[in-house]
């Protein structure tokens, strides 16, 4: 057999706030709330061969990756290598897990022709990501590209999401460490409190959808939900007293900003990217 390939590419998304949307339809769970996608993303490769189980590659290093995992076996039963290349922290609230599971989708539609739509794939991704508790609503957003309004849960094709229109708008980031989404989601109190400050955050973001409204409302819904870091809140006011915007990505514990480079500088290693206006696609 020939061996067949294809890549694709997802963009990274970062969270600034969010309302956690169950349902007892799986396509229909997500989240609502607003983030932005940014260039520096996942570059999947699929590879289909005789004779080999699944195999999964992160950044060159064999891993078990469930979401992606879960992906090749809901669209296909052949054995595939699925090599992503991260270009984010994993586990940081960066949508690394969406991201690899949106490009392996697109990436395996089109290596082993299996003629499903766009949305489609996509879906199977989303599914992924709420089935391993990695996500909720990264997989719209990374299929959408840009400022990405998500007004109602659910899969592409089933969620309902609007843009903020921006620029080439850079994006410098520090993350300091991980938070634990499961644990968050697990805590009843924690919920109530993100779902009521994620509710409110929409309202006004709505009454005035624009990108810097959206980076205030995000650091008061850190701050409402108890989720912000002390180490955060210290790069935020630097960020801020040197005239720049910040907040907190959500679920990790690291820090966005416009014209934060500089401040961020003494908190740690700082990375810059810009936001990417278009969703996920083949290579």
């Amino acid at each position: 057999m020939n061996v067949m390939k294809a890549k694709a590419y997802a963009p990274s998304h970062i969270t600034g706030f969010f309302e956690i949307c169950e349902s007892e339809n799986i396509e229909r769970m997500g989240s609502r709330g607003c983030g932005f996608t940014l260039h520096a993303g996942t570059m999947t490769e699929v590879v289909a061969k005789d004779g080999e189980a699944i195999s999964i590659q992160l950044n060159g290093i064999p891993k078990e990756a469930p979401t992606t995992e879960f992906v090749v076996r809901e669209l296909t039963t052949k054995p595939v290598e699925v090599r992503s290349k991260i270009d984010v922290p994993i586990g940081c609230g960066f949508g690394a897990s969406g991201a690899g599971a949106l490009s392996t989708a697109l990436a395996l539609n089109e290596a082993l022709s299996l003629n499903f739509t766009y949305k489609q794939v996509a879906k199977v991704a989303h599914i992924a990501e709420v089935e391993n508790k990695t996500g909720l609503g990264d997989v719209i957003a990374q299929s959408t590209g840009g400022v990405v309004i998500r007004k109602e849960p659910g899969a592409p094709g089933i969620g309902v999401v609007d843009r903020i229109h921006v620029g080439d708008v850079k994006i410098d980031y520090v993350v300091f460490g991980e938070i634990n989404t499961k644990d968050v989601l697990k805590d009843a109190d924690m919920r109530r409190g993100i779902n009521k400050a994620g509710r409110e955050a929409m309202k006004e973001l709505l009454q005035r959808p624009t990108f810097d409204e959206f980076i205030q409302l995000s650091k008061k819904f850190a701050i409402q939900t108890g989720l912000l870091s002390s180490r955060a809140a210290d790069a935020i006011e630097a960020v801020e007293s040197m005239g720049g915007m910040a907040s907190m990505v959500m679920l990790g514990d690291a820090v966005f900003a416009i014209n934060g480079y500089e401040a961020l500088k003494k908190f740690g290693d700082v990375k810059t990217s810009e936001i990417c206006h278009q969703g996920a696609r083949l290579l």
